[in-house]
């Protein structure tokens, strides 16, 4: 029986050649890409800092594991969750792939722990109940004709469902690069998106009645690392603070170190002038408190209604995708859309369309590996 997700539904959506190298032969590229990999840790860090303090921890059913970075092996979330959050992330960033330096991969960790913080700052009042977390789903795909069962179900999981006075929302976090002004082409975008339809579809299918979708976006920092003028500099070693925050200055034999780490520093033309480059740290201080001062750059949120015929539509648009795939399946006969080649990013199989390679089911290129395996 087949399955299909939001992922693998605009998968095909975009090139059908393309679903079939992931999801046929079970393609993947090794090396992740950073918009996937913030993506899933700030999905996964909201997750972790929803869980209840002190309770059961979600990971270890049986046997305590010291590897679980939110329990260390006692079965036990900590009294105070961002120590479960803070242990994750030093895990997932505790390997650097080749592509990263060691400033970047650490910038990265701290943009998401900062943003998190920023986060639950701007909402610390969220003004609805929850009603259920990290609800997963798997139910059979049905005709919009006879209402009979299909060889395929649909598979997911919904953040979390909560009540607002008299309506009920599924609640999904989304991330991104692009704008979130009010009257941003981003917000019309998301009308069509497939996740967010297949979870209000869902839960219809659950018995969850009628609910609408508030998206919780996060627009992704463009900024990095800086370096201060030497005035600043001068100031940041004698005073400990920088944006808003305190840190520890040590005396190094060369140069001072902040909280512990040696920055980087410019010597300038006069004796003793320097100027510093702010450290991961020391940035993630600067994006808190420009999170502090313009909150609406960074966060937004906003409900979505599906109605009927939102529901009705996107179950025609399922079958319709079901019955493509079971056809091109069949003959093994899968069309290119060479629009989505290089549209938005360069397509990870774009190398075997450009060179015309086909491959097989035992064929595992360089750079690929097998999903599951």
């Amino acid at each position: 029986m087949n399955t299909l997700s939001a992922t693998s539904i605009g998968c095909f959506k975009a090139c059908p050649m393309r679903y079939y190298y992931r999801y046929v032969l079970g393609l993947t590229p090794v090396a992740e890409t950073d918009a996937t990999r913030m993506g899933t840790n700030y999905h996964k860090i909201h997750e972790i800092a929803d869980l209840t303090p002190g309770g059961a921890c979600p990971d270890c059913h049986g046997p305590g594991n010291e590897t679980c970075a939110l329990c260390v092996g006692t079965k036990t979330l900590p009294d105070n969750i961002m120590d479960a959050v803070i242990r994750h992330l030093n895990k997932s960033y505790a390997t650097m792939p080749v592509s990263k330096t060691p400033e970047e991969w650490e910038t990265e960790r701290i943009t998401l722990l900062y943003s998190l913080i920023g986060y639950q700052w701007l909402y610390q009042d969220p003004g609805y109940v929850v009603e259920k977390l990290e609800q997963q789903f798997r139910i059979p795909l049905t005709s919009p004709i006879t209402r009979a069962k299909l060889h395929a179900e649909l598979i997911g999981k919904i953040d979390r469902t909560f009540s607002a006075e008299s309506n009920r929302f599924v609640h999904e976090y989304k991330s991104t690069s692009k704008g979130i002004e009010p009257d941003s082409t981003y917000w019309n975008h998301l009308t069509l998106d497939t996740q967010t339809r297949l979870y209000t579809y869902a839960a219809r299918r659950l018995g969850l009645g009628q609910v609408g979708v508030l998206y919780d976006v996060w627009h992704k920092p463009k900024t990095a690392p800086k370096n201060l003028t030497q005035g600043e500099s001068a100031e940041f070693v004698k005073t400990g603070m920088y944006c808003d925050t305190g840190f520890r200055i040590g005396n190094g034999d060369n140069a001072p170190s902040v909280n512990g780490v040696t920055p980087q520093i410019e010597p300038g033309k006069k004796p003793g002038t320097f100027a510093i480059r702010e450290t991961p740290e020391m940035y993630g201080a600067r994006l808190l408190l420009d999170i502090t001062q313009r909150p609406e750059y960074y966060f937004a949120r906003k409900e979505l209604a599906h109605n009927d015929d939102d529901i009705k539509a996107f179950e025609w648009e399922l079958f319709n995708i079901y019955t493509s795939i079971r056809m091109m399946a069949v003959k093994n006969t899968w069309y290119r859309n060479e629009m989505s080649c290089e549209a938005t990013y360069k397509c990870d199989y774009i190398d075997f369309c450009y060179n015309h390679i086909n491959l097989g089911p035992q064929d595992i290129p360089d750079g690929f590996q097998k999903r599951g395996a």
